[in-house]
Parts: C-alpha cells; structure tokens; sequence
C-alpha cells in the first residue's frame, strides 16, 4: 500500500480523510471486526438514494439491502473470503435504494487485521455503481437470445422499446414482492408468520456465526387463553392477539424479529443479545403486557421461555430448549419467564 499523506499529527489526518470521504461519490465501508461497528461513508448512502446517516451502523444494514436473488451468493463469497478458503473479496450484486428499486454495485474489500483467533479484526471495502453497464449488458444478452432463435429481423429488434420493457418488469417485481408479502404475514396480527420466522431464525443463526455474534431466542403464550375465549367469544380472542402484537411490535429493538408461532403463541428473533439482556428485554414486555388494559376490565398475562443460541445448536435443540423454557414458565405458576 503507496502512503500518499503523511501527517504530523492525528487531526490533521482525520480532517483529510473526513474530506476525502465527503467527496467520493461511490461508497466505501470499514467494518470493525472486535465491535460490529461499520463506519459508511457519505456517498455510500448518497449512491443509494439515502439521508447521509440514517441507518444503524451494523452488519444488519448491509445485508437487509442486498437483493434477495444475490443474498447466499453474497454471503457464501463473503464467509470464503473471511474463513481463508477465498484470497480475494470481490463480487457483484444488487442492493436496494430509497425507493425500493435496486442499484447493481460491484463490492471490493481486503482485510485489515486479524484477531488473535484468527478471525477478523477489521476489514475495509468499497461500494462501486456498475448499474448502467449491467442493464446495458442485459440488452445485449437478451438481443442475442432473440436473435439466435430467429424470431425476429435486427430492424425490428433495433424497435423494441426499451422503456415498455423496463415497465413489463417492474410490474411483475411489484406483483412478486406482493405475493411474497402476503405469504410472510400473519394476516389476523399483520406480524410475521411461522414460514416468515423459520427463514429467519436460519439466516440469523448463519449471521451469528458468520460475525461471532450473540444470538438469543424467547417464545411466549398467552395463559388461559381458552378461557379468555369461552368467557368473551372468539371475536374479543382475535381483538386480544392483535392488541398484544401491537404493544409488543412496539416495545422492542428494530432488529427483533417478531412472529406468530401459532394459535396465541410467538416467537421473537433477539440478535446481538445475550441470554442475560434478552431475559431483560422479555422481562420489559412481560410487565408492559400484565399492566395494560385490553378491553375495560380486561387483563391478560403471558408466559416466556428464553434461550442463547452456541456455536453447536441444531434448529431443533434450539426449539427443544426453548420449548422446555416455556413448559417450565407454565408449570411454575405462569405469568413468569423461565430459561435453559
């Protein structure tokens, strides 16, 4: 690596940096391996269409713009790079803007500093805009294809209105994500489903081990909830589980993941948190749920299991686990949060 600057003293070269980085339109990025702290910067957000600043400066960030087709590609890349079976991190892919369309980009990056356990201390990359020469190469592709089973004279397909097609796949993007939404969402609660939560569970299970992460888990039910339902009549139920998903979406971090298991029961996703300050967290929504007032007069309680994912968790020993947390919770008198 060429030292372009040499600087006397600390401030001078952070005044350089700082307006280095102010000026560079594409994004580059400096991940701290011993925090999960990323430092983007300016024109990373501008480049997508961003407020300068308005993410959290996490992993997370990252990884939720990244076009769901490219996600394991990316992440597989990534993982070989940063385990040494890989001695270059470049690749392509797509990450999403501010108005939900997606920019091609091309990613480049190198590590800084290793840990003492060899894993990564600190890794810098860069954030390229490549979208006009991918869209450019896409028409060629398609011309070709169209050329190759003759289906068409080149006058006519110098004719193809580019902006028709442009629109043709926009709508059917829409229509794909619609369907894709409406089978992710529990529609009685409007939260997550069980299909959605599996999905998740497994790639945040992959991202806490890919960056050495905590990683914790909490199901909870409602107790006696048949009995809420025979005395009030199922319409009152089904008014109780929304309200309930309302003050919990509420109450907890951005990065949770809320779910219905099923029936009156949900999981909840805790990344980044110990098994100690996910028993706080779920502690804050036990009481919050104890004290507030259904309909008028009308109280429920719920009862948590809580576990931390390790490094040697299957799904299942994770659920079997988590599961015994909430029996435990409801054979100890209910309305209280047990963990394994």
């Amino acid at each position: 690596m060429n030292d372009t600057y040499k600087h006397s003293e600390v401030t001078e070269s952070d005044t350089t940096l700082n307006a280095i980085l102010d000026l560079i339109v594409e994004g580059t990025w400096d991940w701290n391996g011993e925090t999960g702290h990323v430092t983007r910067s300016p024109g990373w957000y501008r480049m997508l269409g961003h407020e300068v600043g308005i993410f959290q400066e996490n992993v997370f960030t990252w990884e939720n713009i990244i076009h769901p087709d490219d996600y394991k590609r990316v992440m597989a890349h990534f993982e070989q790079y940063i385990t040494g079976q890989s001695t270059q991190y470049l690749i392509e892919y797509r990450c999403k803007k501010s108005d939900g369309s997606y920019l091609w980009i091309i990613d480049r990056a190198k590590i800084q500093a290793y840990k003492a356990d060899g894993t990564v201390a600190r890794m810098i990359g860069a954030h390229h805009n490549i979208h006009n020469k991918k869209l450019a190469e896409d028409e060629v592709c398609k011309l070709n294809k169209l050329l190759q089973q003759d289906n068409m004279s080149l006058d006519n397909l110098i004719k193809i209105n580019a902006k028709e097609l442009e629109n043709k796949n926009q709508e059917l993007e829409e229509k794909i994500r619609e369907v894709d939404l409406l089978s992710n969402i529990d529609l009685l609660t409007n939260i997550a489903n069980r299909r959605s939560f599996e999905k998740e569970l497994k790639k945040e299970v992959l991202r806490s081990r890919r960056y050495n992460h905590p990683l914790s888990l909490a199901i909870f039910d409602i107790d006696l909830f048949k009995n809420v339902n025979d005395t009030y009549g199922h319409k009152i139920g089904d008014d109780i589980l929304q309200k309930l998903c309302k003050l919990v979406s509420a109450n907890i971090r951005e990065l949770d993941f809320f779910a219905r298991w099923g029936g009156e029961e949900f999981v909840l996703i805790f990344p980044e948190l110990t098994v100690k300050k996910a028993l706080i967290a779920t502690e804050k929504l036990r009481t919050l749920i104890s004290q507030f007032e259904i309909e008028p007069g009308l109280y429920i309680t719920c009862s948590f299991g809580v576990t931390e994912c390790t490094d040697k968790d299957t799904i299942e020993a994770l659920f079997q686990r988590i599961d015994k947390s909430l029996y435990q919770a409801k054979s100890n008198g209910r309305n209280r949060i047990e963990s394994l």
